[in-house]
């Protein structure tokens, strides 16, 4: 699945919001895999899940070259300007900062990193390109 645009986008709007409650790695170790999938890490200890059913911002796929970014813990806004038939994509590594949601990655964009981890945040390039478009649990990390 995926949020394709199907109206054109200006940088800096807002396209998706995330919501749910709060987890702490217990928790999300009792979680289903499809859960899992649908966190986003806002403390070293502590997740942000998603509700019982997915919201909006659960469909915005990675890429290692995306076009929205994070402003805060939940929302999603373009970094650049997104025309019609767009796949929304943020880079994950402007949210995760642990290894629960390591993956091989398919996103095929000529910057992809092959594989996505927890740590991909601390790479000089990523830290300089994303710079203002990662969650305030990472930006005060880095």
């Amino acid at each position: 699945m995926g949020s394709y645009v199907i109206e054109p986008i200006t940088a800096g709007e807002s396209v998706a919001a995330f919501g749910g409650w709060v987890a702490d790695e217990s928790e999300l170790r009792s979680l289903t895999a499809e859960r899992v999938s649908r966190t986003m890490q806002i403390d070293d200890h502590l997740y942000l899940v998603s509700g019982e059913t997915a919201d909006p911002g659960d469909y915005v796929n990675h890429s290692c070259t995306p076009n929205c970014g994070l402003a805060g813990n939940m929302l999603v806004v373009a970094m650049r300007d997104i025309a019609v038939g767009e796949e929304l994509c943020f880079d994950y590594a402007m949210s995760d900062g642990g290894d629960y949601d390591e993956f091989d990655c398919l996103c095929g964009s000529r910057d992809c990193r092959g594989v996505v981890t927890g740590r991909d945040w601390q790479l000089p390039e990523l830290q300089t390109r994303y710079a203002g478009w990662f969650s305030p649990y990472l930006a005060k990390k880095i």
